[in-house]
């Protein structure tokens, strides 16, 4: 689950803006390349800690095993390398997910106002990062992430495809050629139905387990 499905979960349990933002901090370290922030801000560790809990439920769900499995099978059919397959699969519906989770309006002002909340002088103010340089590299995400909003467009097999290749490759053994790119985005198309169908399912998994 990404930063979006983390910011999901969290605003079901509390729309706090202080716990969804620590609901996606762990999420947001890795973007920008460094270790998740320290905090001495309750409801910001309040929402780490949710965060950690939710990745141990979300990756043992039955929805999302039995998603990946069928996303492998159909890669690794289709002549993606077992590595890669294995990656996109996992990478893969953890994206596509992260979009049926967000449709509701609830979630999307849960999110776009725990971001907004992370300013400096905000909620930003209470995280002690690694290093200083990290300090600006989130909050130059926080304003590229504000500036993006929410879109549904994600779902877009094209987007998709291209967020996976850019995703992966960073691990040399992972990287997408544009022929696996092309695979890829055929198994967006394939495989979004099946996705969308079992959200409702994982979702209410979730909620069980976590609420």
């Amino acid at each position: 689950m990404n930063y979006l499905g983390h910011a999901a979960v969290a605003s079901w349990r509390s729309p706090d803006s202080a716990f969804v933002l620590g609901a996606m901090l762990p999420d947001f370290a890795t973007m920008i390349g460094t270790r998740p922030p320290t905090t001495a801000h309750v409801g910001i560790d309040d929402g780490m800690r949710f965060h950690y809990r939710t990745d141990e439920v979300f990756h043992r769900s039955t929805a999302f095993v039995d998603l990946t499995r069928s996303a492998f099978a159909w890669l690794l059919a289709r002549g993606v390398e077992r590595g890669r397959a294995r990656a996109v699969a996992h990478v893969g519906v953890e994206l596509l997910l992260d979009v049926e989770l967000v449709r509701d309006e609830p979630v999307q002002r849960a999110y776009l106002a725990a971001v907004a909340s992370a300013t400096p002088l905000g909620l930003g103010g209470h995280l002690s990062w690694t290093s200083p340089g990290d300090f600006g590299g989130f909050d130059a995400l926080r304003g590229r992430l504000l500036a993006r909003g929410v879109t549904l467009d994600d779902a877009d097999a094209g987007l998709v495809a291209r967020r996976l290749r850019r995703a992966l490759g960073l691990r040399p053994r992972l990287t997408l050629d544009d022929a696996a790119e092309l695979v890829v985005r055929d198994w967006v198309v394939a495989a979004r139905p099946a996705v969308a169908a079992r959200s409702v399912a994982l979702a209410r998994d979730l909620a069980e387990r976590l609420l």
